[in-house]
């Protein structure tokens, strides 16, 4: 085997908005988002199969031969909100899996590592536990607690690979799938995701959503892995504006007020007069583009053009000129919190979450920040205030009635996630690696890998969403709702299965959450300015990476020296632009702009 070294507002309201599209209710059709038909988490290692889940036939297309009839053109998943997985096709205890052990590397998530009865590997999650129970394969999980780049390149340069990996393999790996294959580190998956193959149930779930289908192969056709999927709005942004709501209050605003830049300065000027010595802060440079560059049309790095569909380099724009002008007029007034290039997530909540006037707004999620935070401050009021409550605002905009299409927001085929699962060249049993994978995408295995079991983890209420159990929601040992769900399903974080939305609005469950979930994602279409899982050439993701190492060094220097005043932007702009020209930016772009085309060519 050859490789090489990388471098490497109401629950029944929202419920209802993610319903619409989705197919009826009897067992030929597609399953709703949350059918009380989808079958419950199996609780024994034959349940996972129902009767009427045959194995497809080997001839494709037609209802006669086992396969559900095709949802028509309306019913079909588009971007930003598929349906989920509504066969179960491959029977389960899968027999050719018998005495068979696959070992699957994956980088343990951040809420199994900090369950003390988790805290070095998924396989005590009950999660783990039942995916291989179910499907009768005995698995043997491998993979880092912490820097998972290191461990991933020692891992793939090693002398024998595990049979299963997650990554990220389109811009995590040097030249995407197809130099990965070539490379010896994974297989092509086109004799697995077929009809009546061993990923059968990945094949129609994929043909239920071609959006995706199209997401998850190379420029030339090949299935590469079994993905990761966020297929529903309310899943692909989870973060957004925060605000001190009883701060804005009292300063004389309510939340509705802030709709512009303008709007923001002039309630934040009246914060900052309240004794408030930071009005707005973040925990990182990132964030605060995240937070305020959506106003002026445009992304950092590259994406994809809203009106033209074209390449663009956001630091390059004049909407980050503009941008940048403003976050400066705001620090020189005392708005903004002057330490923002140096400020970590850290200060950030010691900024908000404070006995003093420090800070009313920030960027965050809805689950770590706005819950979180509003839990603690209600423990003790006595040093934050009866009245302390967060909640989330909508993002500014220049001009009211402005659209939103560039804050936020993932692609279905979750790009920035390396959570993607690929068979290796090592496998001895690519077809048992490929019917393990292919359980997640399940009507019966989107369950348990989601929730857990039905009954005992969650429930399903009449409008189709769920409710968690007490034992995650209020956990007996002290563990938060985030690493008790951990333990339960996989919802909560990244991996190789379909996310499915009502784990959000189940989690997210006070007021102040459920508002910042419509206020981030109603109003907003993004996803069109991401640019989708393109995959470059090795020549071309070598040049690539070339370029745009010194080009993200000047781009950071400079937004840091005028944020700072050493810079004069009016000044100084034309020439730091023509600088990045001279490295190389537009041949960067030009090489992104191939890649897309390539990608929409599919």
């Amino acid at each position: 085997m050859k490789k090489k070294f990388l471098c490497v507002a109401t629950a029944s309201v929202l419920a209802a908005s993610m319903l619409a599209g989705c197919g009826g209710g009897d067992d030929s059709a597609a399953s709703s988002q949350g059918s009380t038909e989808s079958s419950s988490a199996a609780t024994d290692s034959s349940s996972a199969a129902t009767d009427s889940s045959a194995a497809a036939s080997s001839d494709a297309g037609g209802e006669e031969n086992g396969l559900l009839p095709a949802l028509s053109e309306a019913e079909q998943g588009k971007p930003s909100h598929l349906t989920t997985p509504r066969s179960n096709y491959v029977q389960y205890p899968y027999a050719d899996g018998e005495g068979v052990t696959l070992k699957f590397w994956m980088s343990v998530p951040g809420n199994v590592a900090n369950n003390p009865a988790t805290a070095d590997s998924v396989k005590d999650t009950q999660w783990a536990q039942l995916w291989a129970e179910n499907t009768g394969i005995n698995i043997e999980w491998v993979g880092p607690t912490s820097d998972a780049d290191t461990a991933f390149n020692l891992m793939t340069t090693s002398t024998e690979l595990p049979d299963i990996i997650e990554w990220e393999w389109t811009s995590s790996y040097s030249g995407g799938p197809s130099a990965a294959e070539s490379d010896g580190v994974l297989i092509w998956l086109d004799d697995y995701i077929t009809p009546d193959g061993p990923a059968a149930d990945l094949w129609q779930y994929l043909q239920d959503n071609p959006t995706l289908d199209k997401a998850v192969k190379t420029d030339d056709g090949h299935y590469y892995c079994f993905p990761f999927t966020r297929g529903d709005a309310y899943l692909q942004t989870t973060s957004g504006p925060i605000v001190r709501k009883d701060v804005i209050e009292e300063a004389g605003f309510s939340l509705d007020d802030m709709v512009t830049i303008d709007d923001w300065t002039e309630i934040l000027t009246a914060v900052k007069d309240l004794g408030y010595t930071k009005p707005i802060t973040t925990g990182s440079w990132g964030n605060l583009e995240q937070l305020c560059l959506p106003a002026y049309n445009v992304r950092p790095s590259m994406y994809v053009d809203y009106e033209t569909g074209k390449v663009k380099y956001g630091n390059m724009e004049e909407g980050y000129k503009q941008f940048l002008a403003q976050m400066v007029a705001w620090r020189e007034a005392g708005i903004l919190d002057a330490d923002i290039l140096t400020n970590s997530n850290t200060e950030r909540q010691n900024n908000m979450l404070s006995a003093d006037k420090i800070s009313a707004v920030t960027y965050g999620a809805g689950g770590g920040q706005i819950g979180t935070w509003n839990v603690s401050a209600k423990k003790e009021p006595e040093t934050y205030g009866e009245s302390y409550e967060l909640t989330g605002v909508q993002f500014p905009v220049l001009k009211e009635g402005d659209e939103i299409h560039y804050a936020g927001g993932s692609t279905d085929y979750a790009i920035s996630s390396k959570a993607h699962a690929v068979i290796t060249a090592d496998c001895q049993y690519p077809e048992v690696a490929a019917a393990f994978l292919n359980y997640a995408y399940t009507q019966a295995g989107h369950e348990v890998l989601n929730f857990g079991v039905e009954g005992t983890d969650y429930t399903r209420n009449a409008d189709g969403t769920i409710t968690y159990s007490d034992w995650i929601m209020n956990n007996p040992d002290g563990l938060s709702i985030a690493v008790a769900m951990a333990n339960k399903g996989r919802a909560n974080m990244s991996g190789a299965f379909v996310q499915d939305p009502n784990y959000i609005i189940a989690y997210w469950n006070t007021e102040a959450q459920q508002r910042a979930l419509h206020m981030w994602n109603d109003e907003t279409d993004v996803q069109m300015t991401i640019m989708p899982p393109v995959t470059l050439t090795a020549d071309e993701s070598t040049e690539y990476a070339r370029l745009m190492a010194d080009i993200n060094t000047a781009t950071n220097e400079y937004r840091s020296a005028v944020f700072t005043g050493e810079k004069n932007l009016e000044g100084d702009w034309d020439a730091y632009v023509e600088q990045i020209k001279g490295m190389g930016i537009e041949q960067a772009i030009a090489l992104q702009q191939a890649a897309l085309d390539r990608y929409n060519a599919r």
